[in-house]
């Protein structure tokens, strides 16, 4: 006869019903958090954008990146304080950009004068932060500082130098033609500039003030002088409404 057993079956336990949905679940977020770290992620080109002086090999030495590693891995923070630490490098930004790029742009810090300190040279930045040390100003108008004695400092380091912030803040009232021909700029105390030109002229310049439009003269009188044929050692600005040449022979005209 067939069974007449009427008793109620047991239900499955709820957990035991969830168990396989959270299996998957898992299973997703799982593979969603190794994904990044596959081998679809590499790094195969580190692209770098802002170079003058540098080689883009050598920025991405400099920064710590490798092609091959992983993308994800790239540690952007620890490069861009390796960026930042080399004096030549006045600003800096590294992208990671998926799936295979590492983008680094930066800034160079560019010497722009050499300012005299003992017995060498510290190269500046417009920023006065020493971008190097050598024992030649590497043909770059060198600073003499005649106010106070130049503290040594070290690459990467700013110099407190009054001296060095007049001569940089000078330079763009430099003409062209000056500046190519620009050997020395001396800085006296109380502030007065004389340039030394390659050609051993002394141009006598003065005070901050007005100086673009007394330093505009210059290349006037410098061609004035070769039409006439004159050799001089010496242009004075420092006196309002006149200029006075020292000739070489010892002579001086107005």
């Amino acid at each position: 006869m067939p069974s007449t057993d009427s008793s109620p079956r047991p239900h499955p336990s709820p957990l035991l019903a969830t168990l396989p949905r959270f299996a998957i679940v898992m299973a997703v977020l799982i593979a969603i958090a190794a994904f990044p770290q596959s081998a679809l992620f590499t790094v195969d080109q580190i692209a770098v954008v802002g170079t003058s002086r540098l080689q883009p090999a050598t920025v991405i030495a400099i920064a710590g990146l490798t092609r091959g590693e992983r993308l994800f891995a790239v540690d952007a923070g620890a490069a861009l304080r390796r960026l930042r630490a080399d004096a030549r490098i006045k600003a800096a930004h590294v992208e990671i950009r998926p799936p295979h790029t590492v983008l680094v742009r930066i800034v160079e810090r560019v010497p722009v004068v050499a300012l005299a300190a003992g017995a060498g040279f510290a190269l500046l930045g417009d920023d006065l932060v020493v971008v190097a040390v050598g024992p030649d100003a590497s043909g770059l108008p060198e600073v003499v500082d005649r106010i106070r004695a130049v503290p040594w400092a070290r690459p990467g380091a700013p110099v407190a130098s009054i001296a060095a912030r007049a001569a940089v803040a000078a330079l763009p009232a430099i003409p062209p033609a000056m500046r190519a021909d620009l050997q020395r700029i001396v800085i006296a105390d109380g502030g007065d500039l004389t340039l030394v030109l390659r050609s051993g002229i002394e141009v006598r310049a003065g005070g901050p003030t007005g100086l673009a439009d007394r330093l505009a003269q210059v290349p006037h009188v410098l061609e004035a002088l070769r039409a006439r044929n004159v050799a001089a050692s010496a242009i004075d600005l420092r006196y309002a409404g006149s200029i006075a040449v020292t000739l070489a022979t010892g002579g001086e005209g107005r």
